[in-house]
């Protein structure tokens, strides 16, 4: 809204030094409606919230029965920061996230960031878009109305360190401060995108008590829930920078295409949405954000632990290992050389045998080829030397002969 700037009007502002030199700056204003449910019986909480829970939370609908009181401007930070402040713990996650989201989108509306290849200042700011949904984005203009896609809000290192903005850093537990540091950098980009998650529910219908009430992340009194603790929200927006917005108001954020239904008189303005949540369902799970975060960290914690113990066991294991293996590398390696050896001396008398035998082999082949020659009637030895049968006188020699030797013989046996 560049017709309604925070420092102007009355408007204050939570912290205008870094816009001080800026007076073309157009406002970034959050829109909001207070009802009254005509249909409420007294069940305070549990009407809304309990078991079958008898009131429905639904003024965001065209056929709602809620009466809308009125529709309220406030500016953007500050809609913001009152509900971080009074709707969670301290170590819960939707107050880690909107923390980061409040540092690093800084409550100013449009200020200087730096400059472009060309010299020229570039800017930074909040873009609302459709659904009331939010993120950072870079201008050329010192209004911030005209976006460039060629620089990112996150390239200029606005980043910042972990803040929780309470008496403590909440939590004592073995892995909290890099469980903080993980979220707190997730959330610090320029889609905003868990910061628009987290505070999605407030896009709808929904109480203006906070129940329990929190004050920046500790109870107010015992448990946050007593009667004079509690605190009512639409109060604090009124109080804080809030102001009425009128038919012109509500127009403007309809031009935007930023804001969702609401009927203001005769007139609808805004896209109507539904919203299919389960309220009951959602308060039970924010009550055990905390509980569960806990324990997700215990696991963790557990998980580390035990892996840091077996890394330290294997280590051991195998430097015992390793210092056994030099110990003994010079009789192994001994060990090794004389089997080396054997197995050598072993294949030289095995390749002399080989050796052998194939000499006797082949010796023995020749002598059966010589026989085998000698026998052969056609070679032309067995040709050449015809047999001639003996005499008659011959024979007569060679059996006296034998006769002589058989006589001996027997004087042999005799004597």
């Amino acid at each position: 809204d560049c017709d309604h700037t925070k420092s102007g009007d009355n408007h204050k502002s939570h912290d205008e030094d870094e816009e001080e030199d800026n007076e073309e700056k157009c406002s970034r204003w959050m829109m909001w409606a207070a009802y009254v449910d005509p249909n409420y019986s007294g069940g305070e909480y549990d009407e809304y919230y309990g078991d079958n829970a008898p009131g429905v939370l639904d003024c965001h609908e065209s056929d709602t029965q809620w009466i809308l009181l009125g529709v309220y401007r406030e500016e953007f930070y500050q809609y913001i920061e009152q509900i971080s402040k009074h709707l969670w713990a301290i170590d819960e996650y939707e107050y880690i996230v909107a923390r980061a989201g409040l540092l690093y989108m800084t409550d100013g509306d449009c200020w200087a960031v730096g400059e472009d290849n060309n010299g020229n200042v570039l800017y930074g700011g909040v873009q609302p878009m459709a659904g009331a949904t939010f993120q950072m984005k870079v201008y050329t203009d010192a209004g911030c109305l005209t976006v460039t896609d060629d620089y990112n809000y996150d390239d200029f290192g606005l980043t910042s360190d972990v803040n929780l903005g309470s008496k403590d850093e909440g939590n004592e537990e073995d892995g909290w401060d890099d469980y903080v540091q993980q979220v707190w950098e997730e959330t610090q980009e320029q889609t905003l995108t868990n910061l628009n998650d987290v505070y999605d529910t407030y896009r709808y219908c929904t109480s203006c008590v906070d129940y329990p009430t929190y004050q920046d992340g500790y109870f107010i009194g015992d448990y946050g829930t007593d009667e004079d603790d509690l605190i009512n929200q639409c109060w604090k927006f009124h109080s804080h920078d809030s102001f009425t917005c009128e038919a012109d108001c509500i127009s403007l954020g309809v031009s935007q295409g930023t804001i969702n239904y609401i009927k203001y008189g005769d007139m609808a303005y805004g896209t109507e949405v539904s919203s299919t949540r389960s309220y009951a369902t959602e308060n039970t799970a924010k009550k055990n954000t905390a509980q569960n975060s806990k324990v997700e960290k215990l696991k963790a914690n557990i998980f580390v632990t035990f892996s840091g113990i077996m890394f330290v066991a294997t280590f051991l294991a195998f430097a015992v290992a390793r210092g056994s293996r030099k110990t003994d590398s010079t009789g192994k390696s001994r060990r090794l050389l004389e089997e080396e050896k054997r197995r050598g001396m072993r294949k030289t008398s095995r390749s002399r045998r080989d050796h052998e035998e194939k000499s006797r082999a082949s010796r023995r082949s020749k002598s059966r080829s010589r026989r085998s020659k000698s026998r052969d009637p056609k070679s032309p030895r067995g040709l050449e030397d015809k047999y001639d049968p003996p005499t008659l006188s011959e024979k007569k020699k060679r059996s006296s002969s034998k006769s002589r030797r058989s006589s001996s013989r027997r004087h042999m046996d005799d004597f």
